[in-house]
């Protein structure tokens, strides 16, 4: 990895899948707002790594309240990534959902105000959405370092206003398992979307055969938590058993269960910003 913009490409085979990673390292960045720093710098070749595994959760959906209590029993904690302006709305969480949710531990990040596509919006409107998505979830009383883009969708205008409006990281949704030490923290890799027909034994294939490769950064991303109400669903059965199989794992010591910011940061949040 040299200094400059940089392609990292790397291969990677694990449970007969075969992933190229591309990430862009951009140079330098400016910052209007306070932003939480990473602790860490890129290196591919570390080998062994760790096997980290994060759970997060896109849209704020009202269903996913649901997991307070199950996280709480087996001592896990998740990221959720929230539009803020649909906070309050039917079918999602409320201000005070929320509020539970981060104080039990959990991550509570950014998914811009109307979860919009980023990828060649206007400036204006790439920074309202996420700027102040972000202030508002600020003015709530979140401590907000972590974003998710939309669908996925992002160009390098739109990891910099990431940057520029005080988040410490944004995930992506493909390309996974990431480094445990990514060497882009704006394009972080993650596995695919879990949906209706993902069972137990794929999540836990995902995590075994990671640990099998070596180790790296599993992190996983699910929507509505239901019994197939929504293509983009897990059901909270296969959660009943996945949550206390990942408690077991990380109590054996074969993984780390951490939210993004955690890894990024390599410290608790603090509840309040």
């Amino acid at each position: 990895l040299s200094v400059g913009n940089v392609v990292v490409v790397r291969i990677k085979s694990y449970t007969s899948l075969y992933c190229v990673w591309i990430v862009l390292f951009l140079n330098g960045c400016s910052s209007t707002a306070p932003a939480a720093q990473p602790t860490g710098t890129a290196s591919t070749s570390q080998k062994p790594q760790d096997t980290i595994v994060s759970l997060t959760f896109d849209d704020g959906d009202a269903d996913n309240f649901s997991l307070d209590s199950l996280l709480k029993e087996y001592g896990l904690n998740a990221t959720f990534y929230i539009p803020s302006g649909s906070v309050g709305t039917d079918g999602h969480m409320t201000w005070d959902q929320l509020g539970t949710l981060r104080d039990n531990g959990n991550e509570i990040g950014g998914h811009t105000l109307d979860h919009m596509k980023l990828g060649g919006l206007d400036p204006n409107i790439l920074k309202h959405q996420i700027c102040d998505d972000r202030l508002n979830l600020l003015g709530h009383g979140f401590n907000v370092v972590s974003f998710a883009y939309p669908f996925g969708n992002y160009d390098a205008a739109a990891e910099q206003v990431v940057r520029d409006c005080g988040y410490a990281d944004a995930r992506t949704i493909l390309g996974g398992p990431e480094l445990t030490l990514p060497p882009d923290p704006y394009a972080l890799l993650a596995f695919p979307y879990i949906v209706s027909d993902t069972n137990f034994d794929k999540l836990r294939r995902y995590i075994a055969g990671t640990r099998q490769e070596g180790g790296g950064w599993v992190i996983l991303i699910f929507h509505h938590v239901c019994d197939s109400c929504d293509y983009f669903s897990v059901k909270l059965d296969v959660l009943k058993q996945f949550l206390p199989w990942l408690a077991e794992q990380q109590s054996a010591g074969h993984v780390k269960v951490m939210t993004v910011g955690k890894v990024i940061l390599g410290t608790d949040l603090p509840l309040n910003p």
